[in-house]
Formats: C-alpha cells, structure tokens, sequence
C-alpha cells in the first residue's frame, strides 16, 4: 500500500512538532493574558465599590455622630431623623461592600480555562510512546511497519 500524496511523512511530522509546540505554547500564553486581564478589571471594578462602601461608611459614622449630639441636645425628631439617615447610608454601603466582595472573588486573576487547556495539551504529550529496548520488549503486535507499509508509529 502506498501512501498518498497530500499525507506528511513521519519524519515530516516530527520535524514540524517542536514548531506546533511553540507555536501552541504562544497561543496559549496570549490566551492567559487576555484571561487575566479580564479578571483584573473585574477586580478593579470591586475594588472600586468597595472604596464607595467606604466612603458611605464615613459619612454613616459622621451621622452617628451628630445622631448622637442631637440626642443629647435636642428632642426626639431631629436624632431620630439623623439615625435614620445613618441607617439608611450603613445599608447602602453594606450593599456596596457585598457587591465588591463578590465581583473580587469573580475575578481573581487566575488564568484556570487556559491552565486547564495547558493541561490537557502536556497529558496529550504525555501519552505519545515512543518504542524503544528501555520500554521492555517488542511484542510481535506491536513491530514497527516495514518501508511501504501502513502502520501506527506509537
């Protein structure tokens, strides 16, 4: 049996595979800059609410202040009014802080779908057997094709 034309030979194949290996080693790199700028941008932007929660918390605790200076001073209506202002800005920045804490844990810039693929690509390599007299003998199913002959070469 011949083989065609259009087919690479064995030789050939394994004189383009460090090529591929590079070139696939790029491709996956590039993949995991992108992944991770990704998600530090998502961290960024938790970051972000978590200084807005801040900042709601500081003029919450200014309020709790005055709160409390009214309540000293003046009767029920004006401190009432203060702690409810106070209230109303601890909610919004407990709200705030949430939101950040989770768009940060989305986002930890940890390239896992690229690490994974990377994985699976080095358990590929892995699997390749080359025959060799440090692997055991060859059993006669498994004789290397003779010139001219069809064959798996693993």
């Amino acid at each position: 049996m011949s083989r065609k034309s259009d087919q690479a030979g064995t030789f050939e194949l394994l004189a383009r595979l460090p090529q591929q290996i590079v070139h696939l080693a790029k491709i996956e790199f590039q993949n995991a800059k992108r992944e991770i700028a990704v998600k530090a941008k998502r961290g960024g932007i938790g970051a972000i609410a978590i200084v807005v929660a801040l900042f709601f918390v500081f003029f919450a605790l200014e309020a709790f202040v005055i709160a409390a200076i009214a309540g000293l001073a003046v009767v029920w209506p004006v401190w009432l009014s203060a702690l409810v202002v106070a209230a109303g800005l601890i909610l919004l920045a407990a709200a705030a802080i949430l939101g950040g804490v989770l768009l940060i844990k989305r986002g930890i810039p940890v390239p896992g779908e690229t690490m994974s693929r990377v994985e699976g690509d080095i358990n590929a390599l892995g699997e390749v057997r080359v025959n060799s007299d440090h692997h055991g003998p060859i059993v006669p199913e498994q004789k290397m094709p003779q010139t001219g002959q069809e064959g798996n070469w693993r």
